[in-house]
């Protein structure tokens, strides 16, 4: 008998539970009279066989990985995928584990053969040919609706509720946004916006309190001046993300919504902003060397470089901590960008000129004969990172309008790539004490402004923040020991 794995799916397109029980059905009569025994039975109900991101899936993948049976069955190849390369890969994957995939419908041979190849590659395909077809009706179908300003899902804007598929006011939310449009209009602050926000106790419509990203797409939303927009940008295909570009094909139409502001705030609201783009942009240009290494030492976040420009068209670079910036659920002190830099170069240049480097060196491969080729702190990092950057994905998902996330998000690309440089280079690397030595030498042999950032780079690894110190950790970079210093 052959350990087998049963695999089935549906989808929510005219499918159902039942669907389920007629594929597991025929799976067993399949296994009885091939001599299989069914070791393990997985399931995903209602979700789309577009992409691979399903959790029984995925789990049944590990499980092969494992090595806990010798064969998965499936109904047919669209209940385990719809898309050529996902199921190609799928493929790959099995043969290389040694994993043989079959099929209750179709005769499935050897990946390499090619005869075999061809007929699995047409199956695959016509089954994503027919999910395009069902795709471009589909949207076909919402963009008629669209046209006629019918609420298509998801959650409605603040101030606003459903009824009957239309927008209604919700006066008590609407007070709240008439507050923020016109103390924005009038030159309040974001923060001033947020605690009058809070002083009427109106919270986001998931409950969450209002934040700076959500007040910035609150005011830029035209449906507040009664114009309904639809598909802006495009965030999703097929459940993956899209990357968020503008889409020529929306739909906006006017006054079919009823409208909460007046056109004169919205239009002095628009002004402001645009004129803060222009302030962000030139803000952007603006370097931070510590930029993704401060960690608050009281909510956990991390810290984020700004710059503020008084009336005077003075401007102070600063650091501040991320929740207290967007949702002002933190209290930690904003941090002074020149101070906390010149501080921690200051301390840098200090150890590396004063340390005896046979110390550090000694050090350094201490921990290396100890960990080899592991970099805990640049891996634990990049994994942070990658769920930063997985979680904003998952937001934009849900709101494409939160305008502020896109520009965080490419920060935190930039900040992947450099990780993934650096791990990036050869784990067997045999190091010696000598080599550290030149290294440090060669490092303090060029202690220049210029060669400052990249040197803080290589030995600073996280900043503690607090209100009453910093703690600086470091190490060797040539290695990715740590320590502190």
């Amino acid at each position: 008998m052959i350990d087998t794995a049963a695999y089935a799916r549906y989808s929510t397109d005219r499918q159902n539970e039942n669907s389920i029980d007629t594929q597991l059905a025929a799976i067993g009569q399949y296994c009885r009279q091939n001599g299989h025994r069914i070791v393990a039975t997985f399931v995903d109900m209602a979700m789309t066989g577009t992409n691979t991101e399903r959790p029984d899936f995925q789990r049944m993948v590990d499980a092969a990985k494992a090595g806990l049976f010798e064969c998965i069955v499936v109904y047919d190849i669209t209940r385990a995928s719809r898309d050529v390369a996902d199921w190609m890969n799928f493929r790959k994957e099995m043969r290389g584990l040694g994993v043989q995939v079959l099929s209750t419908a179709e005769n499935l041979g050897a990946p390499d053969d090619p005869a075999s190849f061809l007929q699995e590659l047409l199956t695959a395909g016509i089954g994503q040919h027919m999910v395009l077809q069902s795709r471009v009706k589909s949207i076909a179908g919402v963009a008629q609706k669209a046209q006629q300003g019918v609420f298509l899902g998801g959650v409605p804007p603040l101030g606003y509720d459903v009824h009957k598929g239309a927008y209604v006011v919700n006066e008590r939310e609407a007070r709240a946004v008439r507050a923020i449009f016109s103390i924005y209009a009038t030159g309040g602050s974001y923060n001033a916006i947020i605690d009058k926000v809070a002083a009427l106790g109106v919270k986001g419509k998931r409950g969450q309190p209002i934040g700076k990203n959500s007040l910035n797409s609150i005011l830029q939303n035209e449906r507040y001046i009664g114009i309904y927009t639809w598909n802006k940008r495009k965030v999703k295909y097929f459940g993956h993300w899209a990357g968020g570009v503008p889409n020529p094909e929306a739909v906006r139409i006017e006054g079919i919504i009823p409208a909460i502001i007046d056109t004169d705030t919205w239009e002095r609201v628009q002004i402001r902003m645009k004129e803060n783009k222009k302030n962000a942009r030139n803000s952007a240009k603006q370097e931070y060397m510590l930029s993704g290494m401060i960690e608050c030492g009281e909510c956990g976040g991390s810290f984020t470089g700004k710059t503020n420009t008084s009336g005077k068209g003075y401007t102070t670079r600063y650091y501040v901590c991320n929740n207290k910036y967007r949702t002002r659920t933190c209290k930690a002190q904003n941090i002074n960008a020149d101070e906390i830099e010149t501080a921690v170069v200051a301390h840098l240049v200090n150890y590396l000129t004063t340390t005896d480097f046979d110390t550090i060196a000694d050090e350094a491969m201490a921990a290396y004969n100890k960990t080899k080729t592991a970099r805990p702190a640049e891996e634990k990092e990049l994994a942070k990172l990658r769920q930063q950057q997985e979680n904003i994905k998952k937001i934009l998902l849900q709101r494409p309008d939160y305008a502020d996330m896109f520009v965080e998000l490419d920060d935190i690309k930039q900040q992947i790539a450099v990780l993934e440089n650096t791990l990036a280079l050869p784990k067997e690397t045999t190091i010696s004490k000598e080599m550290i030595v030149a290294q440090l030498k060669k490092d303090v042999a060029n202690l220049k402004p210029e060669d400052m950032p990249r040197l803080v780079k290589s030995y600073i690894t996280k900043i503690y923040a607090h209100d009453d110190k910093l703690v600086i950790t470091g190490g060797v970079n040539l290695i990715g020991c740590g320590g502190r210093i």
